[in-house]
C-alpha cells in the first residue's frame, strides 16, 4: 500500500461531524453506549457508521465496521483515517477486532482520532500505535509447493524455494527453555 496522505482541516471538519452525527443513530437498547464513526477513503469521501447491537451480545457490529462496510459499498479501496465518537469522559478506541478491520484497508500511518460531542480530537493514534503486529495479508501470501505435504504454511514445505514467511514486523522470538531432566525413579524407602 502507499503511505497515507496527510489529512486536510477541511476533510478533518468533514470527517469528525459525520462520526457525530452516526452516534445518536446508533441502535443500543441494550448498552446504551452510542457509538459513531467515520472513515476517509483514498478518494476524500467520508463514509459513517454507527453501532447496531443485538440482543445476542455478541452479534452486534460496532460502528467502525459499519462505517468500513459502508466506504467498500461505495467502492472506496483504502481507508485515509478514522474518526470514533462517544459521549463517554473516557478515551474510547476501537476494539481488537475492529483495529484488525482497519488494517485490512489501511496502512500503519493511517490516522485515528477519538472524539468527544463536541470540539477538536480528544486524541490521535496512528494504527500501527494502536496494532503494533497486526496480522495482514503479507501473513497469508507465501511462496512454495502447494498440495498436502508442503503446501502453503505446512510443516512439510520446510526447504521450498522463496517461503520467507510473513513480511512485516515481528514480535521477538521466544528463547526455547531447555527441558528439565526426566524425573529419575525415587529409591525405594527401607523400613526402620
Amino acid at each position: 500500500m502507499k503511505p497515507t496522505p496527510a489529512v486536510t482541516p477541511a476533510e478533518e471538519d468533514a470527517l469528525f461531524a459525520a462520526a457525530r452525527a452516526a452516534r445518536p443513530r446508533a441502535h443500543a437498547p441494550y448498552s446504551k453506549f452510542f457509538v459513531g464513526a467515520a472513515v476517509l477513503d483514498e478518494s476524500g469521501r467520508v463514509h459513517a457508521g454507527c453501532n447496531v447491537e443485538n440482543a445476542a451480545y455478541p452479534e452486534g457490529l460496532c460502528a467502525e465496521a459499519s462505517a468500513l462496510a459502508a466506504m467498500v459499498l461505495a467502492g472506496g479501496k483504502g481507508v485515509r483515517a478514522v474518526a470514533v465518537a462517544t459521549a463517554s469522559p473516557l478515551l474510547v478506541t476501537p476494539c481488537g477486532g475492529c483495529r484488525q478491520k482497519i488494517a485490512e484497508l489501511a496502512t500503519a500511518e493511517c490516522t485515528v482520532y477519538l472524539l468527544g460531542p463536541r470540539g477538536g480530537a480528544r486524541r490521535m493514534f496512528t494504527l500501527g500505535e494502536l496494532l503494533p503486529f497486526g496480522f495482514s495479508g503479507g501473513h497469508l501470501r507465501r511462496k512454495g509447493p502447494k498440495g498436502p505435504k508442503g503446501s502453503k504454511g505446512s510443516k512439510g514445505s520446510k526447504g521450498s524455494k522463496g517461503s520467507k514467511g510473513p513480511k512485516g514486523p515481528q514480535p521477538p522470538k521466544k528463547r526455547q527453555r531447555s527441558s528439565p531432566a526426566a524425573p529419575t525413579a525415587a529409591a525405594p524407602r527401607r523400613p526402620r
